[in-house]
């Protein structure tokens, strides 16, 4: 649930600072901030050298969720943060669920499948609020973090069986290649000055969640720590109402409290 917390509050600061620089820039920016965080706790804790497939399903990770994270900052910055951010937790938490249940031979149990129900309510609910003055865009790019990031729980999971932080290390140096190299290269560097405060408090809360999933991972399975992580767009949603006064439309609640209750009842069912 820490994770939680500090992925809403990070998307949310991540978010404000989208929308005055962009999207790409502040993702590679916060991509680099968490990057430079993982390196320092490397030199201060010294693990030993890790096994090559930590860093490849690492590396893998970081790309899928590197990518996941641009789309949802660029919705934010475009569409309302509540309905963006709910979207994109419960895709987050419906790929894992589908790869362990398809893939790797899990069984769903019956609240679980009563909580995919949900999360297909809650999509469908917010595809018929983008009628409502909610962007359609906004709503694609929900989607394609959904899928980033159910991704990288997947891969996470795998990479840290053996070595946590080098997982973590290797995830986030591919995002800050791929991700942080192209928003250097192609952004208006010059717009990112006046959010910096805002993209380094991004960075360090979304490298700190990172951390506290992959600890979770030891003790409970990938989809629990998925659902229980994917709580976060309350945190987002309340602080965008706090701060913003942003509301939502009659659908666009509708589908925050479904994508909400989904993950809750995917959580109690494993």
């Amino acid at each position: 649930m820490g994770s939680a917390a500090a992925w809403g509050t990070g998307d949310f600061a991540g978010g404000l600072a989208a929308r005055r620089a962009g999207g790409m820039l502040v993702t590679g920016g916060a991509q680099i901030v968490g990057f430079l965080a993982l390196l320092v706790a490397v030199a201060v804790l010294r693990p030993s050298l890790p096994a090559p497939s930590t860093l490849v399903l690492g590396a893998l990770g970081g790309v899928a969720g590197g990518l996941g994270l641009a789309a949802l900052y660029r919705g934010l910055a475009m569409g309302t943060m509540g309905l963006v951010s709910a979207v994109s937790g419960v895709g987050g938490v419906l790929i894992p669920l589908a790869i362990g249940t398809l893939l790797l031979g899990g069984v769903i149990q019956p609240l679980q499948l009563a909580g995919v129900g949900c999360a297909v309510l809650a999509i469908g609910a917010a595809s018929g609020a983008t009628t409502r003055g909610v962007s359609r865009e906004a709503l694609l790019l929900a989607l394609v973090a959904a899928l980033g990031f159910g991704l990288w729980f997947v891969f996470l999971d795998r990479a840290s069986e053996h070595d946590q932080l080098w997982a973590l290390v290797a995830s986030r140096g591919s995002a800050s290649l791929v991700v942080g190299g192209s928003a250097l290269l192609r952004a208006d560097r010059s717009r990112l000055g006046s959010v910096v405060p805002l993209v380094a408090l991004a960075g360090l809360l979304d490298v700190a969640a990172n951390g506290m999933v992959v600890l979770a991972f030891a003790t409970i399975p990938v989809g629990i720590a998925a659902a229980l992580s994917g709580t976060y767009p309350l945190a987002t949603m309340l602080l965008a109402r706090a701060f913003l006064g942003e509301a939502l439309p009659r659908l666009g609640l509708a589908a925050v409290a479904l994508a909400v209750i989904g993950i809750v009842l995917i959580s109690l069912g494993g």
